[in-house]
Parts: structure tokens; C-alpha cells; sequence
């Protein structure tokens, strides 16, 4: 059982969308804003961990369609989160000193974490790949809640752990003094995420013709 909570800190150590997401806000916001949007993240992750669990998910895999049909999905609200911060940052219609003050709210918060989860396929695909190396069918058949709790924690204890650090008021007030850049930056990486997606999916596509 311990291999299963260590490939789930290693899944959530790993940099990708749901980690920016959740340290973007972390750092505009605030660490509550940050355990909002993790608390979002969770509800999905624990939605795709089920899936896995019961046999669900096998559907991503055996229908090449419905597969790319999510990747687009999920690409394209990466490709939106990255346009809405460089828009705020590079549109004359507002002021760059106030946008650092915008407010978030706790239901969009957690409605960004969930959806960013919940739209990348490549979270269920890898239980699919990797977690089947590491639970046994008589583990699954025996203990499917109890793997799953183990792994959710090692993937939770991650972000638990580091939303603290980044959310340190004396980080908070370093990193305000570049805002305007890290919003820029991070747009750029969520667009970069959902543009290699796209590319992915293309290539997929011609794969098939």
C-alpha cells in the first residue's frame, strides 16, 4: 500500500494545469482561495478515481472519439483561463494597477479547480496505464476503497503541504511586486498546455486517416 501513496505524491508533484492553477490563485489570492480550488480539484479527482476503480473510465480507452472529444474540451478551457490572464493584462480597457485586487470568489475558484481536473483525460488515462501496475485485481476486488483513500491522500498530501508555503504573506508581497509579469507568464503556460493538447489530438487524427 505504500507504493500507492507514493505514486500519488509523485503524480501530484509532477508540474502541470491543475498544480499552476491552484498556485496562481494561491499567490493572487490568497491560500484560502488556493484550498478552494484544491477542494475543487479533489471533488473531480476523487470522480475520476472512482471511475477508474469501477471500470468506467475503460470508455476513454476504447473509444478514440469520445477520448478527443475531452482533450478538445479540456484543451480549450486551458486555452480560455490562459486567454482570460493575458486579456486583463494587455487590453487597454483596464487598469493594470487595479487588476491585481479583482476579487475571486469561493464558488469560482472551486468551479476552475474542478473543471481543470475534470477535463483532462489524461488524469483518468493514467490510472488506466500506471495505476493497474500497482494494485492488484484482488486488491481492487478486495480493497477498492481503501486503495483509492491511500492514493488520494499521497496526491492531496502534495498540495497540502505547498499551498502553505506559497501563500506566505512575506512570498504573497514579493511576488506582487510582479504580478503583471506572473499573470503573463502563467496565461502563457495555460495556453501552452491546451495548444500541446491540440497538437497532440492532431497528430491522432492523422494517425487515423
Amino acid at each position: 500500500m505504500l507504493i500507492l501513496f507514493l505514486l500519488g505524491l509523485a503524480l501530484a508533484a509532477s508540474p502541470g494545469p491543475d498544480f499552476l492553477l491552484m498556485t496562481k490563485h494561491t499567490l493572487s489570492h490568497g491560500t484560502r482561495m488556493g484550498y478552494v480550488t484544491f477542494l475543487g480539484n479533489r471533488t473531480s479527482f476523487i470522480l475520476h478515481l472512482t471511475l477508474a476503480v469501477l471500470g468506467l473510465s475503460v470508455i476513454l480507452k476504447e473509444s478514440a472519439l469520445l477520448y478527443l472529444l475531452i482533450r478538445i474540451a479540456g484543451a480549450s478551457y486551458l486555452i480560455y483561463l490562459g486567454y482570460h490572464n493575458l486579456f486583463r493584462r494587455i487590453s487597454p480597457a483596464h487598469d493594470p494597477s487595479s487588476i491585481t485586487h479583482i476579487a475571486l470568489s469561493s464558488l469560482l475558484a472551486y468551479q476552475r479547480g474542478f473543471w481543470s481536473n475534470l477535463l483532462n483525460p489524461k488524469v483518468s488515462l493514467f490510472f488506466l496505464s500506471i495505476f493497474p501496475q500497482f494494485v492488484t485485481a484482488q486488491q481492487l476486488a478486495s480493497e477498492p476503497v481503501g486503495s483509492a483513500l491511500i492514493f488520494l491522500s499521497g496526491n492531496s498530501c502534495w498540495y497540502l503541504a505547498i499551498l502553505p508555503v506559497v501563500g506566505m504573506q512575506r512570498i504573497r508581497q514579493q511576488v506582487a511586486r510582479f504580478q503583471s509579469h506572473l499573470d503573463i507568464l502563467f496565461g502563457v503556460l495555460f495556453i501552452g498546455y491546451g495548444g500541446k493538447m491540440v497538437l497532440e489530438d492532431l497528430q491522432l487524427l492523422l494517425g487515423f486517416l
